[in-house]
């Protein structure tokens, strides 16, 4: 079943969606890319293409409320 959106959530993807692509935004808010897009679209906000979206370095924002590792974009294999 799929997380419920808070008013919280909804906030802070309205912050998010001025400024990173929806890629990051789904890693940011531990969402499906198809999820955040979805919500978005329901809100009638914008999206950026993520190559006109800044990719975030992990020090921009907190990841993972509290978790100290970066996304897994920028993990090392």
């Amino acid at each position: 079943m799929a997380k419920r959106w808070s008013a919280e959530d909804i906030s802070d993807l309205k912050t998010l969606a001025q400024k990173y692509s929806v890629q990051a935004i789904a890693e940011k808010m531990d969402r499906t890319v198809g999820g955040v897009a979805f919500k978005a679209h329901q809100l009638g906000l914008p999206l950026k293409a993520r190559s006109r979206a800044i990719d975030p370095e992990s020090t921009d924002f907190n990841w993972t409320g509290g978790d100290s590792r970066p996304p897994a974009s920028e993990k090392r294999h």
